[in-house]
């Protein structure tokens, strides 16, 4: 489906690729704050790691996610951004990635709880505070 993006000594420039901002496939925003899709196939609040792993479903070969950028319309939030190997239009990329960020499953985040004590109490403090009690 892709082109390869690499120059003649095989290395990717950054002229090879297309800039992608989580913020062009958020539901939430409108028009003049910055996305790009319609809000049919726009998706609630996506994550930089998700709309490159749609990229990668899509197909296209050279995927790079850069999580210090940020999109200069929101600037506070610093979501990060996701580099794409150009093929065809820009809006046509923005469609097929958009389409298949919902496809993608995300691995929730694991939320550890502290194992209750056994029984036994420890003493909080130093050790000559514990010992002079």
């Amino acid at each position: 489906m892709s082109k390869s993006a690499k120059s003649k000594r095989g290395r990717t420039t950054r002229k090879d690729l297309r800039v992608f901002y989580p913020e062009y496939f958020d539901k939430n925003l409108s028009w003049s704050q910055g996305r790009r899709i319609p809000k049919k196939i726009a998706y609630d609040k996506p994550e930089c790691k998700r709309v490159a792993m749609a990229a990668q479903k899509a197909g296209y070969e050279e995927v790079f996610l850069d999580k210090d950028k940020h999109y200069s319309r929101t600037w506070y939030e610093g979501n990060g951004r996701v580099l794409v190997s150009k093929d065809g239009s820009k809006e046509e990329q923005l469609r097929v990635i958009a389409k298949n960020i919902p496809k993608v499953n995300l691995p929730k985040p694991s939320t550890k709880k502290k194992p209750k004590s056994t029984g036994k109490k420890v003493k909080k403090g130093s050790a000559y505070r514990q010992k002079t009690r």
